[in-house]
């Protein structure tokens, strides 16, 4: 029988945990291709310990954001699509797929702070009727794997 420190260190999947940091080096599903429409409503998804929110862009492009907001905290999840990204449903602020900031309403526009934070993103792929997220280090990002199923996904 494990102990409670043993048990502790092979179920615990967070960011910062052992076995969390060797499943965060590859491909996971994490949606449906036609549950996320361009525009259409995020989605909130949870993996390996995150809260996450998935959208696609009115531009088609795939984004899978840290939920809360970095401003306020407020969720992401009732944020509103538009063409660039992502608006916080708050104060607005607007976040492209790739968690840059584009846009913070009411202030300066040539605010530092855009170009200084950078919210929580990973990089999404599609395939055969998936979503897939990579969440490990992007120096150390494996190859896509191509997966020997029909060209689309049956559940």
């Amino acid at each position: 029988m494990l102990s409670k420190e043993e048990n502790e260190l092979l179920t615990r999947v967070g960011p910062g945990t052992p076995v969390g940091e060797m499943l965060r080096r590859y491909w996971w599903p994490v949606g449906f291709t036609e549950s996320v429409t361009p525009r259409g409503r995020p989605n909130k998804v949870r993996l390996l310990g995150e809260d996450l929110v998935l959208f696609r862009d009115g531009n088609g492009r795939l984004g899978i954001l840290g939920l809360h907001c970095s401003h306020r905290g407020t969720s992401l999840e009732f944020g509103r699509v538009e063409d660039t990204g992502i608006r916080c449903c708050y104060h607005g602020w607007l976040y492209d797929v790739e968690g840059n900031i584009l846009d913070m309403p009411l202030e300066p526009p040539h605010n530092p702070f855009l170009k200084q934070l950078q919210h929580p993103c990973y990089p999404v792929r599609e395939f055969s009727g998936l979503l897939f997220a990579y969440m490990g280090p992007p120096e150390k990002i494996p190859e896509f794997p191509i997966y020997d199923i029909p060209s689309r996904c049956m559940i």
